[in-house]
Order: C-alpha cells, then sequence, then structure tokens
C-alpha cells in the first residue's frame, strides 16, 4: 500500500455522503464506517484498503487523520501516516544497528533497533510474534525519496518512498523496543538497467532494508502498533489463527517449517513459542512432539552468524542458542544453494528434497492432518514451494480467492495456521501463542542501552555514569543517535 499516496490525499477531494469501511477495527453491527476518521476522500479511503460505501456518514469538513488523540502513544506525538487498514504510523528513533554479517558478495544482514515509549511493548500493543504478527515499517515521511549518496557511493532515490513493508519482529516482548534483523536487499541490475554504487552506469534505487542499513542512528523512521488485520474480503492480510490445541489429548503434531535466508525472524521466534513449555496443563507430554526446520540459505555464511557468541537478546538467535534444551523435538536442515559445505545436506529445495529431508514415505492423499506445514520466504519462494507440499498429497488449500490469486497463505488441514475473521472480529479474544503468554506476565523491561558518544562505541551509559562529579558532567556528551548521555542514559546525576 503506498503510503505517500493516502498521506498526499488527506482531505483534498471531499466528497459528499459517503465515507470508508473495512480497517482493522470493522464491525458490522458497532464500526460499520471504521476508517472514515482516517480516510477523507475515495482516494484515501482505497489507498488504504477499504471500501468507500455511500452507507457511511460523510467525513466532517475538517477531517484530520493525523490530528492528536487519547490513542497516541506517550512520547511520539500524533501519527505521521496512516498505513493499509486504517492502522497509524509514529515516528522511532533508530537507536542501535550491527551487521552480523557484512559481506557484499554473499548476504549483509542488519539487526536494527527502534525506540518504543515507556512502558510501551509488543504486550501492550498486541502484536503476537509468537503467532507470526509483525510491524509495519516506512520510512518519515518527505524524507529520503531523492537521495543520492555519496562520491563514492551514488544512489538514484528509493524505490518506492513511502510505501511501508512488513517486518517480523525479533523483541523480547516485553521489551520497550522494536529489533529487527534485515537482509539487505539491492535492486537487480539487469532489470532496472541501473549499476550499484553508479559505478559504470546510472546508479540504482535503494530500497526499506537498504536505508536501515545505512541511515545514520537518530533517523526517524514510522512503526505500526498494531497487529496487521484487514477488514475487507480483498485482501490476503489477516492475523494466524493456530490449527491446533496444546489441550491434553490433541496430537500429537509435528510441525514442518520451510524457510528462506531472513525467515528466520518469524520462524525461530514460532520454534521458540510452540517448543516454550515441553509438558501440557495435565503433565503429560506436550502435544507439540517435535519440530522441524528447512532452512534455505545461498550461502553458508548466511547462516553460519546466527550461532556466533553475541550480546543481543533478540529471539532469532536467542532461538538458537536454546535449541539444545529441545533435545530430540527440534530438527534443523540446512539447505546451501550455491556451494558445498560439510555442515549442509541438503542442496537447493525441489519436490525430491523435500520428500527426502522429512522423510515422506509417499504421495497418497490421506496425510496425517497432526502434520502441519508452514512456509516463510520470497512470494517466490511461497509460491514454488506450496505446489511441492500438494503434490506430496497434503491437504491444503488457498486461504481465499484473494489467497488464490496470489498463491499463499495457504489454509487447510495440513497447515499450521488458518486465519481470523477480518476486522474487529479476529482480533477480540484471539488465542495468544505460548511465548506471547510467558512475556505476559514480565513487567516490562527497558531496550538495550544503545546510546555511546559519536565516534567512540567503548564509551557507552557504563562509562558516562562512572564520572564521580555530581552533577555529572558527561550528561551534555552528545552519542552517535543525537541525544546527549543525559537523555538517553537511566540513572545519570545531572
Amino acid at each position: 500500500m503506498r503510503l505517500a499516496l493516502f498521506l498526499g490525499a488527506i482531505a483534498t477531494n471531499y466528497v459528499d455522503g459517503a465515507g470508508c469501511s473495512g480497517g482493522y477495527t470493522y464491525d458490522a453491527e458497532t464500526n460499520p464506517c471504521d476508517l472514515t476518521p482516517v480516510a477523507c476522500d475515495q482516494d484515501a479511503c482505497e489507498a488504504i484498503d477499504g471500501d468507500w460505501v455511500e452507507s457511511c456518514p460523510d467525513p466532517p469538513p475538517d477531517c484530520d487523520p493525523l490530528a492528536p488523540s487519547p490513542d497516541d502513544p506517550s512520547c511520539t506525538g500524533p501519527p505521521k501516516g496512516i498505513d493499509r487498514f486504517g492502522k497509524k504510523m509514529y515516528a522511532r528513533k533508530l537507536v542501535a544497528r550491527d551487521k552480523p554479517q557484512d559481506n557484499e558478495d554473499e548476504g549483509v544482514f542488519c539487526h536494527v533497533t527502534f525506540d518504543l515509549c515507556e512502558g510501551e511493548t509488543m504486550i501492550t500493543q498486541q502484536i503476537d510474534s509468537g503467532f507470526g504478527d509483525y510491524y509495519r515499517v516506512a520510512n518519515a515521511p518527505g524524507e529520503w525519496c531523492d537521495y543520492e549518496g555519496t562520491a563514492d557511493y551514488a544512489f538514484d532515490g528509493m524505490h518506492k518512498c513511502g510505501e511501508a513493508r512488513s517486518y517480523s519482529p525479533v523483541t523480547p516482548l516485553n521489551e520497550e523496543s522494536a529489533q529487527f534483523v534485515m537482509k539487505q536487499a539491492r535492486a537487480n541490475e539487469e532489470e532496472y538497467e541501473c549499476k550499484h554504487g553508479g559505478q559504470g552506469g546510472p546508479p540504482c534505487k535503494f530500497g526499506m532494508s537498504e536505508l536501515a542499513c545505512m541511515a545514520p542512528l537518530g533517523t526517524e523512521f514510522l512503526l505500526s502498533v498494531v497487529p496487521d488485520q484487514g477488514g475487507t474480503d480483498h485482501t490476503t492480510h489477516y492475523v494466524y489463527k493456530p490449527n491446533f490445541s496444546l489441550e491434553p489429548g490433541n496430537g500429537p503434531y509435528t510441525i514442518n517449517f520451510i524457510g528462506q535466508g531472513v525467515s528466520l525472524t518469524e520462524i525461530n521466534i514460532g520454534i521458540m513459542s510452540a517448543l516454550l513449555q515441553p509438558f501440557a496443563s495435565d503433565g503429560s507430554f506436550s502435544t507439540i512432539k517435535e519440530v522441524n526446520y528447512l532452512w534455505a540459505n545461498s550461502y553458508w555464511s548466511n547462516a553460519a552468524w546466527i550461532f556466533e557468541p553475541t550480546d543481543s537478546d533478540d529471539l532469532a538467535r536467542e532461538a538458537f542458542r536454546q535449541m539444545g534444551q529441545y533435545g530430540v523435538r527440534f530438527n534443523l536442515m540446512n539447505a546451501i544453494s550455491r556451494e558445498r559445505v560439510p555442515e549442509a545436506v541438503w542442496p537447493r529445495i525441489d519436490y525430491d528434497v523435500i520428500g527426502d529431508a522429512f522423510k515422506i514415505a509417499n504421495n497418497a492423499t490421506d496425510k496425517d492432518p497432526n502434520i502441519k506445514w508452514f512456509v516463510v520466504g520470497s512470494s517466490g519462494f511461497k509460491k514454488s514451494m506450496y505446489p511441492f507440499l500438494k503434490s506430496w498429497g497434503y491437504d491444503l488449500y488457498p486461504c481465499s480467492d484473494a489467497a488464490a490469486d496470489k498463491g499463499y497463505p495457504q489454509c487447510g488441514p495440513n497447515s499450521l495456521y488458518n486465519q481470523e475473521p477480518p476486522g474487529a472480529a479476529g482480533l477480540k479474544d484471539r488465542e495468544r501463542s505460548q511465548l506471547f503468554q510467558f512475556y505476559e506476565d514480565l513487567a516490562p523491561v527497558p531496550g538495550p542501552e544503545t546510546w555511546h558518544k559519536k565516534g567512540y562505541t567503548s564509551k557507552d551509559c557504563t562509562w558516562a555514569r562512572s564520572h564521580k562529579a555530581v552533577p555529572n558532567p558527561r550528561c551534555n556528551t552528545r552519542g552517535e543517535d543525537g541525544t546527549t548521555a543525559g537523555e538517553s542514559c537511566p540513572d545519570m546525576d545531572c
């Protein structure tokens, strides 16, 4: 959905006798015109995937979707954009970044952290990464669209500037931050007739992942604050409904994941949630017997960084730090397509590799419904993998007519998830993952301390607090993110 479009369309084409319907708060009886306050004309309504209907009352003449409201987070001010389904987008500061893999030939992975307000967490936002919920992320309006890079590395502006993208968070759910691991994607030189960095030809545009990997600390991005939930029947974006039960007597389930590259941000958290409790509520074994994960990467280095020592508390890496405790309940398989390495048995994934890796005996259609599948990756990857699974006899089908056109998501007896109904009904009293329930019982905690003196990564908050004078003269020391130590470091005697 084009964020830039509906930012520019606010209250510009006032239309009498109609309003907007079909957002994440849609309810046919109690809130049928839920999007009218955030979409003041037909262009803006359709830009956020709503329905412009005559049965809704007129938008008010002073309609302003970006006006302050009591629902705004405590530290952000009013929203700066409206995303699909009426989700308000708020400015968040990029406060930390590291690159666990930084290889221009084989791949660049960036781990980025944005600050949230005090007391604001994924729990308060009701974003359940244990069941695949994600954030929407956009560049701040009016920024970066025409960025041309530097003398050493040129760009031709930003690709799809102002459009929000979906990213799975890797944050501990009670932490006052939003963490993401992004794989840097660059323009296809042949497709776009450009050259990376402008070396030997016209420069390429950059995208959201490349921006997140290069933007200075302190840069503002826009983040959503609620799950991505459609309210109409012409979208594929609804929150997941688990197609399994943890109640004793069900299962036992085998969960099979097939993931590509940065899919670890969703799948690893799903694995942690599924295997969190080894026993059911009555003391019997968990209904989830085992989880198998076939993880596809181009090079072994794309996977190897996840196992390296780190101080990060992100859940993508934490999942693999804990994998030993799962014992026979967890089986990780690596598929490496562009090189042969001793750590990976499987090459590029195809029909035969799936059969051999998951030990599928035949392609009969009477498959055990307790075997559940889920695929995470690019659009092309998912559209390739699901037909293989169907060819092996698993009962999977598109979740809707819109999903049939797209090729995914897939529902059915052998799917890990089905989908909740559109609008408010799908979010009300929805079942929560084991991971969400675990963190729901914990108090909010601050995000990782990320401040350091500008130009000196070793001079962090601990260094700033170590000065004995009162008031501490280091309170006014400016950090890499533009804030002072007094503003960003707790327990400073300023």
